[in-house]
């Protein structure tokens, strides 16, 4: 057997261990752009968006199988990498995080129903 096949490289364990992660993607709520992990799926049927003079924001629902603790950590690293500071972190199985930038912001709750975690984001801005 060829000696590649016996040991996996480190960049074969790097890389299967971010796809473990699930990654994850962007979804455009209210005109503002928010990363998803992948593992949450969006609710059909559950998005609002709102515009007032003034103001404009909107909210989605997302549900999925992923640990509520794991959601959390999720957007407690995107959001500082993409620059969001972090006002108000209430955490218990779940929990509320608030965000903002730029005269935006941006509210993650997270919960869990039965063996379903449950995701909503709802974000505004003023000024619209």
């Amino acid at each position: 057997m060829p000696k590649f096949l016996k040991r996996p490289s480190s960049a074969l364990v790097f890389i299967l261990t971010l796809n473990g992660c699930g990654g994850s993607y962007e979804e455009t709520v209210a005109g503002i752009k928010v990363p998803i992990p992948n593992a949450m799926k969006k609710a059909q049927g559950n998005s609002i968006e709102i515009s007032l003079p003034g103001f404009g924001g909107g909210q989605a629902s997302f549900q999925g199988k992923m640990d509520p603790d794991k959601v959390i950590d999720f957007y407690k690293k995107e959001m500082a990498d993409r620059g969001w500071t972090p006002n108000l972190s209430l955490v218990s199985g779940g929990g509320m995080l608030a965000y903002t930038k730029e005269g935006k912001s941006v509210l993650v709750a997270v919960g869990k129903s039965e063996a379903t975690t449950t995701l909503t984001i709802t974000v505004g801005s003023g000024g619209k």
